[in-house]
């Protein structure tokens, strides 16, 4: 009896240890809602400070930086020591970018919009291709779109029996537990098509512009820019996230792999090959008969990886591994002459030696800075972007060597 009493005291006992409190650090998505009226509220202003970059695009002496769900910035770049900041284009939901020919082409969530910037100072819209991106996106029928999660860092006071998953949902927050509070042709001349990072999600090929959205390529047929018109959608796969196009082929970067279109019949890409890899967020890079896939962990994708692979598509039908390289947190990533620039978000950027595809070489780093994407815009200068701002380098040998820097703005 006495053992019997003693074990239902302690039991007891613990059960009211559990009733407690403990401090515990999270990040907290809150959801931003936004309507139709509100997404199609477009406007062109002066010139606004960077707070919250994005994609990156260049367009012969221009540069267009994505400001995060609000809009696109503007920048002269003739002299790349002293970027100019010209415009902002005002467009709510706003993420991808594409020009030819003086027209951008941008999305607000749920449209494709098209803009003339021949006077960059002043650029004017001239219309839509509305609800081309609206499928598969959640509609409340009162607030609208769920369009993206604002993210803050808090410390709080919980209940220790709330504390059993990472993931908790409180009302419309999304308390993530995070013990760090971290996260989350190459010379563009005076061409009529501008270039994107790795990370794009737009591209364009004659007068085509190819838009990947979750599971669907989006074709849309710009050779009029003010009659733009969806030609088709083909569904490829859940997850899908980056967009590479080489001559007369695309190549497109998912959770799951890449894959292979032939765009010779352009309303009608087919899929030529497939090349598997572990499930996580990968940007996809091309040249010549090499593709570089990123693989990174600490995302949406729930990847475990942190890897280079380095692909053969001697034989495009059938894509092969010639190599994998272990990182750290690789993203974006370009090549210039057998030179990677790679970024690797909170630990900075390489540049490693690509001569060899089954020799690659780290020959120098940066790790100051936070880098997630990157534009080679000629045979030596290249512009990365990162959480602290824009910066333009000149690639000197394997080093990288700063020129300017558009930072943010609290």
């Amino acid at each position: 009896m006495f053992f019997i009493l003693s074990g239902i005291i302690i039991f007891n006992q613990s059960c009211s240890y559990d009733k407690c409190q403990e401090t515990r650090q999270y990040k907290v998505y809150t959801p931003v809602y936004k309507t139709r009226a509100q997404l199609r509220n477009i406007s062109v202003s002066d010139a606004k400070p960077l707070k919250n970059p994005g994609k990156i695009y260049v367009y012969n002496q221009y540069l267009l930086i994505n400001e995060l769900h609000k809009g696109i910035h503007i920048f002269d770049n003739s002299d790349i020591k002293n970027p100019v900041n010209l415009a902002f284009i005002s467009i709510p939901g706003n993420v991808d970018i594409a020009v030819k020919d003086n027209i951008l082409y941008a999305d607000n969530f749920i449209d494709l919009l098209s803009f003339d910037i021949s006077n960059p100072v002043n650029p004017q819209y001239l219309g839509s291709v509305e609800d081309i991106f609206s499928n598969r996106k959640y509609e409340d029928e009162t607030r609208g779109f769920l369009v993206y999660y604002n993210s803050s860092n808090i410390v709080e006071e919980i209940q220790c029996d709330e504390a059993i998953s990472d993931v908790l949902y409180r009302g419309e927050k999304v308390l993530i537990l995070d013990s760090s509070f971290g996260e989350v042709d190459l010379q563009s001349g005076k061409n009529n098509i501008g270039i994107g990072g790795s990370m794009a999600r737009f591209t364009i090929l004659n007068n085509r512009l190819y838009a990947i959205d979750y599971n669907e390529l989006h074709i849309v047929d710009i050779e009029i820019p003010k009659q733009a018109k969806l030609t088709n959608d083909i569904n490829i796969s859940w997850g899908i996230e980056t967009i590479f196009p080489v001559k007369d082929k695309l190549f497109i970067g998912s959770n799951s792999g890449m894959f292979v279109f032939d765009a010779s019949n352009p309303d009608k890409p087919s899929l030529l090959s497939t090349f598997e890899h572990a499930s996580s967020c990968d940007p996809v890079f091309v040249t010549g008969d090499i593709a570089y896939i990123t693989l990174r962990s600490g995302n949406r994708c729930q990847g475990y990886t942190n890897q280079l692979d380095v692909v053969s598509i001697k034989d495009i039908l059938n894509p092969e591994l010639i190599k994998t390289y272990s990182m750290d947190n690789p993203h974006g990533l370009t090549v210039i002459e057998k030179k990677m620039v790679l970024c690797e978000g909170d630990y900075g950027a390489k540049v490693l030696d690509v001569s060899n595809p089954e020799k690659i070489k780290i020959k120098s780093k940066l790790t100051d800075k936070h880098f997630y994407d990157v534009i080679g815009i000629s045979n030596k200068d290249v512009i990365m972007v990162g959480n602290n701002g824009l910066y333009q380098y000149e690639l000197e040998g394997y080093n990288l060597n700063e020129i300017s820097v558009i930072e943010i703005e609290e």
